[in-house]
């Protein structure tokens, strides 16, 4: 595990939806070796950053690949809002994280802040999946920019022009907003049919079905 900065944060979620079993001296190890990343080599705006093992490439928790600058910036920020919601952010280096974070926002032209879109379309939502959990300032408005910038790449068969199908259903799963839902909407006429393709165990088939089902649910 401490090989993979990518493989530590997607285990530490399997325990937190229930996918793995949990242990508490495991989950306390791997919190702590997380915060020790911190702006380190790799690390992206001073977050949390990547192994040399995992600056060749890594899965998302939905199973779409991710590699590059981009990798940096999306674990950073999955690291970021793993430790947020393992309740350590009150320890230095979350808040450290943290600024880089913020000062995050305020790159780009325009603005993350004033667009709700950063460098590319799996950074968005990672930057989306952080803001519910640091909420920062302004954080809602960020985020409503964010949602709005998905529904404009809405296609016809329940998808998104650019924007990964599972990891964005997962991040939209995640999201207490009207404006989620209505997106989770839009990719139920897909939902049903895809949903009998990912009944298996494995980790992608589990984190895909979390984001179908909340497309279904959206229904109701």
């Amino acid at each position: 595990m401490p090989e993979s900065l990518a493989e530590t944060i997607w285990r530490l979620e399997e325990v937190r939806q229930g996918f793995r079993q949990k242990s508490t001296v495991q989950v306390k190890q791997a919190l702590n070796w997380i915060l020790s990343r911190q702006g380190l080599k790799w690390s992206y705006m001073n977050l949390f950053a990547p192994t040399e093992k995992d600056m060749f490439g890594v899965k998302l928790l939905t199973g779409e690949r991710i590699n590059s600058a981009a990798l940096r910036h999306v674990l950073g920020e999955e690291a970021l809002r793993t430790a947020i919601l393992w309740n350590v952010g009150s320890m230095g280096m979350v808040k450290k994280a943290m600024r880089g974070f913020n000062q995050l926002l305020e790159r780009g032209k325009p603005s993350a802040k004033s667009s709700g879109f950063y460098c590319c379309y799996k950074c968005t939502l990672a930057l989306l999946r952080t803001l519910t959990v640091g909420k920062p300032n302004n954080w809602k408005e960020i985020l409503e920019r964010g949602i709005g910038r998905i529904k404009e790449e809405r296609t016809p068969d329940g998808r998104w022009h650019g924007f990964p199908f599972f990891y964005t259903l997962l991040t939209l799963s995640e999201l207490d907003s009207l404006s989620a839902k209505a997106e989770l909407r839009h990719a139920s006429k897909v939902a049903q049919r895809l949903l009998e393709r990912y009944q298996r165990d494995d980790r992608t088939s589990r984190f895909r079905r979390l984001g179908l089902e909340a497309a279904l649910s959206a229904q109701s």
